[in-house]
């Protein structure tokens, strides 16, 4: 079943909006609806307009992107598709429960692989609430997209034990089965094979498909130790 999605353009450059929508142009399900050039006119649009998508790009004048997901309403949220030049920001998106991550240049086959997964998406959300279960809109992600090299890959969430950053990332994740031990490392709850504390300040957590133990400090073991004693008990 096609759905037909009503959908906000946001990126400070011309060439980069002509170039989004002529990708969608080849979509007949989707229709730009408008296109903002900052955050504070993306907002005013979402109020008059209420598009089911936004394509958003991060990098704006005045104001990143994302700033734009804290001034939305919660419920209904359009979905979040960010575009952007910039592929390290793929772990943040997922924070932030983007459907998914554009990296400029893209192509008409990427551009698809996109539509088709708003499709899904959106078909299920009209399914649910066809059969009155709840909606799925804010709930984690089943996959996230990552960088390999010159390309972007989707990776199931559940076959992910581990996410390293060579940078520092703020926000938290969301998601109940992921936990941050530190400002760069990410670990999924169910890969984890094995907890050991060696002293008050120290323990070794064991991942699965991960061959080295990894390290963590005494603050990251406490929270960690009462994370897994919460997973046990629920």
């Amino acid at each position: 079943m096609s759905v037909h999605l009503r959908v906000l353009i946001v990126d400070d450059e011309p060439g980069a909006r002509d170039f989004l929508r002529k990708r969608l142009a080849e979509h007949p399900d989707i229709e730009v609806v408008a296109e903002a050039i900052s955050v504070a006119t993306a907002l005013v649009f979402c109020g008059s307009l209420h598009p089911d998508v936004i394509f958003l790009d991060i990098k704006m004048p005045h104001a990143e992107g994302t700033e734009l997901l804290t001034l939305l309403p919660a419920d209904p949220r359009p979905e979040i598709v960010f575009v952007t030049a910039h592929d390290d920001r793929a772990v943040e998106a997922f924070e932030l429960h983007a459907l998914d991550y554009l990296l400029k240049p893209f192509s008409a086959k990427r551009m698809a692989a996109t539509v088709n997964k708003l499709q899904r998406h959106f078909a299920g959300r009209l399914a649910s609430k066809a059969t009155g279960q709840n909606s799925s809109a804010g709930a984690p992600l089943g996959t996230i997209w990552v960088h390999a090299e010159k390309e972007m890959l989707q990776v199931e969430l559940a076959e992910i034990a581990l996410i390293e950053s060579e940078d520092s990332y703020s926000r938290s994740l969301p998601a109940s089965d992921f936990f941050r031990i530190d400002r760069f490392r990410i670990i999924n709850l169910r890969q984890v094979q094995h907890f050991e504390r060696v002293s008050r300040d120290k323990a070794f957590i064991q991942l699965l498909g991960v061959k080295a133990p990894k390290e963590l400090r005494r603050q990251s073991t406490l929270r960690l130790a009462q994370r897994l004693k919460d997973r046990v008990i629920n």
